[in-house]
């Protein structure tokens, strides 16, 4: 297990979609959190929760480009078709496909907290840079901390799930972008209020709240990826590599 999950470390170390996706992060919160949010900010929108709800909302909306990393990360295995050789080198699917997870899981957490860190720097020094005034700021740390690591490994692993399901780069990558959107938005015509209980709802809810508890919305999206991923673990090892 220990050689699997270094050489899953390995590969996302050394493609080089990892690093251009996260250039593709910096460059827009250079554009929304230090210039939209920071210099060009509304001085009546700078409360003292002003600097927490920008961070949080840099970590939602950058989320789906970790999604997209993970997604890469299946994908490339069948598009390139290295998928064999992970194989041959590991003893067990079902450590190749748990490696993959843990890895990427890592990665969430990292990729999180370096969005945070850059979010709250770009912001700060864009609302300097504008000539506004901050005023003192009131941080919930344990909320947004446990909130925002809870949204980007949502997404990462639901990026990584798509990708294992469907085995393609492109299906997977435009799941990310129509499961979320266009499908749950359709769904939540027929579903109305219940619509809170579709897998992206609930990591909604998980973050802003709703019309349900945010530890109920916590355990139906982890019951969608447990479900997801046993799906997932079954057709991996039944399916052949290619």
């Amino acid at each position: 297990m220990i050689a699997t999950l270094r050489a899953e470390f390995r590969k996302l170390l050394t493609v080089r979609s990892t690093y251009f996706i996260f250039l593709i992060a910096i460059a827009l919160m250079v554009l929304f959190e230090f210039y939209g949010l920071g210099i060009k900010a509304n001085p009546d929108e700078l409360t003292r929760h002003a600097l927490s709800d920008n961070i949080a909302a840099g970590v939602q909306n950058l989320s789906l480009l970790g999604a997209i990393v993970a997604a890469l990360m299946m994908s490339h295995e069948y598009r390139y078709n290295t998928i064999m050789y992970s194989l041959t080198a590991s003893n067990s699917r079902t450590k190749f496909l748990l490696s993959k997870i843990i890895v990427m899981s890592v990665y969430a957490a990292v990729f999180v907290a370096l969005v945070g860190v850059f979010a709250a720097l770009l912001n700060l020094l864009g609302i300097k840079a504008g000539g506004h005034h901050l005023v003192a700021q009131t941080i919930y740390y344990n909320d947004l901390i446990w909130h925002s690591l809870l949204y980007g490994w949502g997404y990462i692993m639901a990026g990584l799930l798509f990708a294992a399901l469907l085995r393609s780069q492109v299906g997977a990558i435009a799941a990310l972008f129509l499961v979320p959107g266009v499908v749950e938005q359709l769904l939540e015509l027929l579903l109305k209020k219940n619509a809170v209980y579709l897998p992206f709802h609930a990591l909604d809810v998980v973050v802003h709240g709703g019309s349900i508890t945010r530890q109920h919305a916590l355990l139906v999206f982890l019951a969608y990826m447990v479900g997801g991923w046993i799906i997932a673990w079954v057709l991996f090892l039944k399916r052949d590599a290619n």
